[in-house]
């Protein structure tokens, strides 16, 4: 991996992050404010996204968005992690990146999932019994969403099967959007409480 300095490498998240927040991204060959004559602008940003430091670049970013939201706390960054993997999940499968769309796609009807709910908490109800200690049925839960996961993911079809990579992105793409919406879910319990707490009074 090439090394590249600190400037550059400020420089080139500067300028990714400033072009990305203007709804596009510049060509690599595009002349800048400081080219003369159509002659590509030899911008360290530019130049540090050469295939030898685009690791060192997506690295950077990831440190920086990660120290960011956790110095914050709260679902901010697990929901913006998701989006983010949800819009690379987007280009895997040849599409136009909309991860707000795609959570919003979610269609399910609302007495199927909680038919669902009861009949999976009849089942561990069933298994364990009531008395059952929370750490076997977190354990029963887990692996009842992993066996549900892997079955959408294709991973059960023939090795012979075609598409099955394909299968497997599509279902990925799916619990994608699902953890998106349960982050949001819980933002948004959290903020309807803050609403739902008075004000303090004013002192007469």
């Amino acid at each position: 991996m090439t090394k590249v300095s600190e400037q550059r490498l400020f420089d080139a998240l500067a300028t990714i992050t400033r072009a990305f927040g203007e709804g596009g991204f510049p060509p690599v060959d595009a002349a800048g404010p400081g080219a003369a004559d159509g002659v590509a602008d030899a911008s360290p940003a530019i130049e540090a996204l050469s295939d030898d430091t685009r690791e060192v670049l997506g690295e950077a970013a990831l440190a920086v968005a990660y120290g960011a939201f956790a110095s914050r706390g709260g679902d901010g960054g697990a929901i913006h992690t998701l989006v983010a993997a949800m819009g690379l999940m987007a280009h895997l499968s040849g599409e136009e990146p909309d991860p707000p769309a795609e959570i919003l796609s979610i269609a399910a009807e609302d007495a199927r999932v909680e038919a669902e709910i009861d009949r999976a908490g009849e089942a561990i109800d069933t298994e364990f019994g009531r008395d059952a200690p929370a750490e076997a049925l977190v354990a029963a839960l887990e692996a009842r969403i992993l066996g549900t996961a892997i079955t959408l993911a294709g991973c059960t079809l023939p090795d012979s099967t075609a598409g099955q990579s394909e299968v497997r992105l599509r279902a990925a793409r799916w619990l994608a959007r699902l953890s998106a919406g349960l982050m949001a879910m819980n933002v948004a319990q959290v903020g309807n409480a803050a609403a739902a707490v008075p004000e303090p009074s004013a002192p007469a």
